[in-house]
């Protein structure tokens, strides 16, 4: 592979026709000679006897099968057919080189190592050295083969013949003596032989890599007919490799653990994490077995898992040794997700277990930036191979920090090209200089410098540049989010799956998306099925940018008791034990601020109003609105709170809008109201109605009916059907929007839809209702589970400084109700950030344990300080809480 390896007969490959020992190799008639075996390099020396004075030419003649080019990736200004002609292509520097160019460059080379390594049907490690079928290889081939040749013929057999290694040991323990269980001190090396290529972590890779083919790929024939062959190995590991107690898996002394070259830490800890893992993906290739898995053995490795989450649950610190293989291992497995939900099951009612409950789950959560932190510094040793490196990279981009994976790309693979490579090596350093390349293993020339684990920016690239990754098998179900923090840059790619080409192509302008039949796209947070589709690039915002905006709004500190509390003692208004829905305003010319906010009395709600000077201290609360006249829409109760403002920027001073003399508010209101001896709590249907003020302290409603129900005005569609709720208002350009949430029984399932008005008398409802929908868990991807069940509650603010809307809103899914957040360019069409800005139970008091929701945000100058009020619901009851961006 190296021109200093010529010369240097101690360490070449050396063929002598007159050797015995080279016999194998076999030399024709007309001098030509043939290898036995394939064999790579990049340069033949032939040597000539001096006394031999005849003319020679040597020609060299090699066999590389031609393989369809499925898949294409481009990137740049120009978008050159030449960056799709990889097989081959000269890598070579440019003049004023781009960082496109380089991205092209490292996905040309990419494709070219891994084109060079399968052979025959299979792919092999390296052209070099081994020449052998490695699971290691395969887990990151199998995905930069998805994006390049689509090839399943060499993934198929690859995994084939992987999935026989050690099977005659594995089928003559299940006859032993230790069938019942027990583990004899004979049958160690028995279990030790049979791990796939005989590395422990390697079987576990083989489950993940079935699983990752039926993602990629979608080929269940395929499992079908290897699924007994998982099967047999899942149940040696959890038979005779794992502790039946603690889940945890045990090697022995005769087990080899790889992980990767160079661990610093422990190993052990990205075992157990692969342990997880390969359980989850067998369970999942079960389940896709259906009725042909029987329920005894899907029981197994559920009860398998479960014990391993049980274990991790009850640690002080899940991430004690981790390396920085095991944080992008533990990012990229999903378990940090799983083990949030373990903890967040249960009977959260009961204060006994709730409290062991919380602790657990605040554990959970902070789990995910803690590896980010990891990830992203620079204090843990780097890993060891490409093979690792992919690994990390996409663990970064899926923590939402694709900018950095990118740059961790360009540093790692680009480094490989800035010492002259032509393919990508078995391992690198990017500290070592272009004459230490060529170490390994304690010997000269052993690096392989074409390895297949080094194929990773094929995938990676694309799913980085463009977000282009499958969430249900064969890419059934796909999602596109183009990074759209380079605006000029033009990228392109295509992909083959069963169902037919993925063709993507970003320029300054468009989004063009070729969507096969069959497959439905997943493009900010909507869904779009088979045909070309086209979408302005201005009009498109990606999870990267919605992580981005909502960094200013995390972070935040607590109070430590309610600032308006539920049992509030009010002259005339006895009986008060609930407070709810905050909403902070100030009129022209007055300094103090004023809170509205609702009481529940056990009859129905009314609006009352307190004042503050520093937004901390909260006094003379009076009524503001109360029951409307029996027979009306409001006779139940009223919840104001959708003032008209005179700016809506979101960190304006919250001044009412003064409109022909009034101030005006759209309210939720309900019909019925309950008594003392048979209390209402939000009786079915609500209504929205318009009130009005001479003074912003004291309300009456303005028209007799309601402007918006579940009887009209316009069509009413199924998930507004049951109730409505709480409306929010928004003066834009001459128009009045009015984002409201409803719910759809028999599930109870709120969602957010909008009206709009030029009058805020009369009020259309938008033909996409609703606009902001309750988030779907689509292959355990795209949403976290938060919004699963309500989203509601809206309040939309602009941000001027990054030229959008936000819309503040609560989720209920997972452990109650929560304070989340979207975004939007045009008021209509929204993309959720799927992680909370804050989560119910995140103050540790307790205060808000069951509920963290409808929120009202104040931006206070003086302190450079954002506050924001919610409704706390927890050990203290419902009432007014407050968090704030700084400490106070």
């Amino acid at each position: 592979e190296h021109f200093e390896q010529c010369p240097d007969l101690d360490h070449c490959h050396t063929t002598n026709t007159d050797n015995a020992s080279m016999m194998e190799d076999k030399v024709h008639a007309g001098h030509v000679w043939v290898s036995r075996h394939l064999l790579a390099f990049r340069y033949v020396r032939v040597i000539i006897p001096t006394d031999y004075h005849v003319h020679v030419e040597v020609t060299c003649l090699a066999h590389l099968p031609l393989l369809e080019k499925c898949g294409t990736f481009s990137c740049g200004d120009g978008l050159s057919s030449s960056n799709h002609d990889y097989v081959g292509q000269e890598i070579r520097q440019l003049q004023n080189e781009t960082n496109e160019d380089l991205d092209a460059k490292i996905w040309n080379c990419a494709a070219y190592t891994l084109r060079l390594c399968i052979h025959n049907n299979f792919i092999v490690d390296g052209i070099k050295r081994d020449r052998l079928p490695w699971v290691g290889d395969l887990a990151v081939s199998l995905m930069a083969n998805a994006y390049t040749f689509g090839d399943l013929e060499c993934i198929r057999w690859t995994l084939a013949v992987l999935g026989r290694c050690g099977m005659d040991k594995l089928l003559a323990i299940e006859h032993s003596e230790g069938a019942n269980g027990q583990v004899s001190p004979g049958m160690v090396s028995s279990i030790s032989g049979s791990h796939v290529n005989g590395i422990i972590d390697y079987s576990l890779w083989f489950i993940i890599s079935h699983w990752l083919y039926q993602r990629y790929y979608g080929d269940t024939h395929f499992l079908q007919q290897e699924w007994r062959l998982i099967e047999r190995r899942l149940n040696c590991l959890i038979q005779f490799c794992s502790n039946q107690e603690e889940g945890w898996l045990v090697s022995n002394d005769d087990d080899w653990v790889f992980i990767d070259w160079t661990v610093n830490g422990d190993k052990n800890t990205a075992l157990q994490i692969l342990w997880w893992q390969a359980l989850d993906c067998g369970i999942s290739l079960a389940q896709k077995m259906g009725s042909l898995v029987k329920e005894s053995q899907q029981q197994r490795m559920k009860d398998a898992i479960s014990r391993l989450e049980n274990s991790y649950l009850i640690m002080e610190d899940v991430q004690l040794g981790f390396s920085r293989q095991s944080h992008a291992l533990a990012v990229l497995s999903g378990l940090y997700t799983r083990l949030e939900d373990r903890a967040s099951e249960g009977d959260w009612s009961n204060p006994d277990s709730s409290n062991e409950r919380w602790h657990a789950l605040r554990r959970c959560r902070r789990l995910y930036e803690r590896s980010r932190e990891a990830l992203l510094g620079d204090e843990m040793p780097p890993v060891g191979t490409p093979y690792m490196k992919h690994l990390e990279a996409n663990a970064i981009a899926r923590l939402g920090e694709r900018p950095f994976a990118l740059k961790v790309i360009r540093s790692y693979w680009g480094g490989m090209l800035d010492r002259n490579a032509t393919t990508f090596f078995e391992a690198f350093d990017e500290s070592v200089t272009l004459a230490d390349v060529t170490q390994f293993y304690d010997r000269p020339f052993a690096r392989s410098l074409c390895h297949a684990w080094a194929a990773g920016p094929c995938s990676l690239y694309p799913e980085i540049l463009l977000g282009l990754r499958p969430l249900t098998d064969g890419w059934e179900h796909w999602v596109c989010d183009p990074l759209d923090c380079f605006s000029s840059i033009a990228i392109a790619t295509t992909i083959k799956t069963k169902f037919g080409i993925i063709d993507v192509q970003l320029d300054s302008n468009n989004l063009n998306v070729d969507i096969p039949e069959g497959t439905t796209m997943i493009l900010m947070d909507k869904s779009y099925s088979g045909g070309r589709h086209n979408f302005p690039r201005k009009s498109l915002i990606s999870s990267q940018r919605v992580n981005e905006w909502s960094k200013k709004y995390r972070g935040w500190h607590h109070h430590s008791d309610h600032v308006i509390k539920p049992n509030l003692m009010i002259p005339n208004f006895e009986g008060i034990h609930m407070t709810d829905v905050p909403t902070v305003y100030q009129l022209p010319g007055d300094d103090l601020f004023y809170m509205s906010f609702i009481a529940y009395d056990g009859i129905g709600y009314q609006t009352f109003v307190a004042e503050s000077s520093d937004l901390l201290d909260w006094t003379n609360s009076r009524l503001a609105m109360g029951y409307g006249d029996e027979g009306s829409f409001d006779y139940g109760g009223v919840v104001l709170g959708a003032y008209l403002y005179e700016k809506y920027d979101i960190d304006a001073p919250r001044v009412l809008k003064r409109k022909n003399g009034k101030f005006y508010c759209l309210y939720g209101a309900y019909a019925k109201r309950g008594t003392k001896d048979c209390p209402l709590y939000e009786p079915d249907p609500g209504y929205q109605g318009l009130a009005s003020s001479t003074d912003g302290l004291h309300w009456q409603r303005e028209f007799n009916e309601s402007i918006l129900s579940i009887y009209g005005p316009g069509m009413v569609k199924d998930w507004e059907k049951d109730s409505i709720y709480q409306p929010w208002l928004v003066e834009h350009e001459g128009q009045y929007f009015n984002f409201y949430n409803a719910k759809e029984m028999p599930d109870w399932v709120e969602q957010l839809g909008l009206a709009t008005s030029n009058d805020l008398c009369n009020w259309t409802r938008h033909e996409d209702n609703p606009i902001v929908r309750v988030g779907k868990r689509i292959g355990a991807a795209i949403n976290e589970g938060y919004d699963t069940q309500f989203t509601s509650d809206a309040k939309v603010f602009w941000d001027r400084d990054e030229s959008h809307f936000c819309m503040f809103y609560f989720g209920v899914g997972k452990v109650g109700a929560h304070i989340m957040i979207a975004y939007s360019k045009d008021l209509i069409h929204w993309v959720r950030d799927p992680k909370p800005l804050y989560t119910a139970g995140a103050n540790p008091s307790g205060l808000d344990k069951q509920y963290a929701h409808k929120i009202s945000l104040v931006w206070n100058p003086c302190n450079e300080t954002w506050y924001m009020f919610y409704c706390a619901v927890g050990d203290a009851g419902r009432g007014i809480g407050l968090i704030t961006s700084r400490s106070l």
